[in-house]
C-alpha cells in the first residue's frame, strides 16, 4: 500500500512537470522532496528502472526521471544505505 501511494505521488509530480506547473530549474527541489521519503526511495529503488524504460524516446519524461533518480541517489540515507 504505501509503495501505491509512493507512485501516486511521483506520478502526481509527473504530472504537474507535463502540464507545465513546475517551473524550470524547480524540479530538483520537488524531486528532492519526494526523495526524503524513504517509502518514495524504496519505491524509486524498485521501479526506477521501469520508469526509466518507460520514458525512453520522451524527452521531458527522460529528464523528469533523470532528476528523480538523481535526487533518490543523492539523498543522505540512500549514501550510508549503499556504503
Amino acid at each position: 500500500m504505501q509503495l501505491l501511494k509512493a507512485n501516486q505521488l511521483i506520478c502526481t509530480l509527473s504530472l504537474r512537470d507535463r502540464l507545465g506547473f513546475v517551473r524550470d530549474g524547480d524540479l530538483p527541489f520537488f524531486a528532492s522532496m519526494v526523495m526524503s521519503s524513504d517509502v518514495c526511495r524504496r519505491y524509486w529503488n524498485r521501479f526506477g528502472d521501469l520508469r526509466a524504460q518507460e520514458a525512453e524516446g520522451n524527452e521531458r519524461a527522460e529528464h523528469f526521471t533523470r532528476v528523480l533518480d538523481q535526487a533518490a541517489r543523492s539523498h543522505p540515507q540512500a549514501q550510508t544505505t549503499a556504503a
